[in-house]
């Protein structure tokens, strides 16, 4: 057996693995979202919201790029790790100092004073963060899903059922805090056993320009991903309120249904792969082609599904007060299917080396949404911000990406013939979901059949191309 059908079976057994973990905490989080919708109030979700943009801008400072310079670098990595501990441990702490001080400011600026304490409790998750780094990036280098599924399936499990313990007690926001910090906390403790990397400190100055040379590329990339994440966020929260600020959060989780289901699959995988592609003389261009359309097929249907379903399943799903969350869905949903390919896109510069391109890129799309979004909730209000994020995603996102791995040598030509399949997919889900709508007499009939229909769709064409991913990666170069 040759190298690359070697890595291609232990990508496909990587992938899968990746996929029950993400739908299995998906499914958590959808059943936990409902309940939490009858219990709390919008401005409570608001709250949340708050802390958990700046808990997510944090993120991207916290283990300085360790944890990707794990994942990436070729050969023998455990010289380097007594290095990559101690950055990335040092790094999650002073995010951790910088977030605890300016906490009252952080609030403020996003319209929800209130939050303070809420934020600095948060902000434990990027301590913990620093001491879940090397372990988690030696998993995902060796494309461990199984054990890396059972860490994260038994955090999800804790924070889960803390938070709606909580939220039935009457914590109201802290119910979502609490149970988050929780959950990570144990999903540290597990990363730890069951990588068997423990903290072991130390300093190497190759080693440190090493990971710092690439970590500050791949934080700049990030940060700005993070940024463009976020902007929507803020700008609702200052310039609407806390209350859209709830209504923003709940229908962000929405949109991004079926999103995360993918984009965390590929996520735990797709640097892993494309990186050892690369070091085993795959072709790249065909294993991004197989790659991106094997993700098309899915994220096109559903993206397309969530907008023209957004109206039937807010009413349905959670209730008639949520109702103002569904303007904005149409256009988060939208939004969310050129995020997936832009994270995509994003995973491939990093493999090919060229991270500071990916950042340069990223700039490019900040500078587009910020006024976009401004502009929007000022004209517009909450559905102006959905579709300003749908506009810049598709019109500046997509293209400026797609410029840049045509750069870094990948050939547009391959992931357009990737994309066929998903194209055909999203025009027979559209076709059939307008008609749906159409013709059906109540909301939840509008929901059971297009749902129907659009997992049908998803579920042929991912049988039908499911081989494409096998051939790309078992080309040698």
């Amino acid at each position: 057996m040759s190298e690359t059908t070697a890595l291609a079976g232990r990508f496909k057994r990587g992938l899968w693995l990746s996929l029950l973990n993400t739908l299995l905490s998906r499914l958590g989080t959808f059943v936990l979202g409902i309940v939490l919708a009858r219990l709390l109030v919008p401005e409570e979700f608001g709250l949340y919201a708050t802390a958990l943009v700046v808990l997510t801008l944090l993120f991207t400072f916290s283990d300085l790029g360790a944890a990707t310079a794990v994942v990436r670098r070729p050969g023998d990595v455990r010289a380097m790790l007594p290095t990559a501990w101690t950055v990335s441990v040092v790094g999650s702490t002073i995010a951790f100092l910088v977030c605890a001080v300016s906490a009252p400011w952080l609030a403020s600026a996003l319209g929800s004073p209130h939050a303070t304490d809420i934020v600095r409790f948060l902000a434990i998750n990027v301590l913990l963060d620093g001491f879940a780094a090397v372990p988690a990036g030696m998993l995902t280098r060796e494309l461990a899903q199984a054990r890396r599924l059972v860490a994260d399936l038994s955090g999800s499990v804790l924070n889960l059922a803390l938070t709606a313990t909580l939220a039935f007690l009457g914590y109201g926001a802290w119910a979502l805090v609490i149970g988050h910090v929780s959950g990570t906390a144990l999903v540290v403790v597990l990363l730890l056993v069951l990588s068997k990397q423990w903290p072991r400190f130390g300093f190497v100055k190759e080693h440190f320009l090493e990971v710092g040379a690439y970590g500050l590329s791949v934080i700049a990339s990030s940060l700005l991903l993070m940024l463009a994440q976020s902007v929507p966020q803020m700008v609702t929260a200052s310039a609407l309120g806390v209350t859209a600020l709830g209504f923003f959060y709940l229908a962000n989780n929405v949109a991004n249904w079926p999103v995360s289901i993918v984009s965390g699959t590929m996520e735990r995988v797709a640097l892993a792969m494309f990186s050892r592609s690369r070091d085993h003389g795959a072709d790249l261009d065909r294993a991004a082609g197989g790659v991106i359309g094997l993700v098309g097929v899915a994220v096109l249907p559903g993206g397309i599904a969530l907008a023209l379903l957004a109206h039937p399943i807010v009413e349905v799903v959670y209730g008639a007060r949520w109702e103002p969350a569904a303007a904005v869905l149409v256009g988060l949903a939208v939004a969310a299917i050129g995020r997936v390919f832009v994270d995509l896109a994003m995973h491939l510069l990093l493999a090919v080396g060229v991270p500071l391109s990916s950042a340069l890129i990223q700039l490019s799309w900040l500078a587009a949404l910020v006024p976009a979004t401004i502009v929007a909730a000022q004209v517009w209000g909450l559905p102006g911000i959905g579709w300003a994020q749908a506009a810049v995603s598709l019109f500046v996102a997509v293209p400026v990406h797609v410029w840049g791995l045509r750069r870094a040598g990948v050939h547009v030509s391959s992931l357009v013939r990737g994309m066929v399949p998903s194209l055909l997919s999203a025009a027979v889900t559209g076709g059939g979901l307008i008609l749906v709508r159409a013709f059906s007499p109540s909301p939840l009939l509008s929901v059971a059949v297009g749902g129907t229909l659009t997992a049908a769709v998803v579920a042929i064409g991912w049988f039908r191309y499911r081989h494409t991913l096998d051939e790309a990666l078992a080309v040698a170069g």
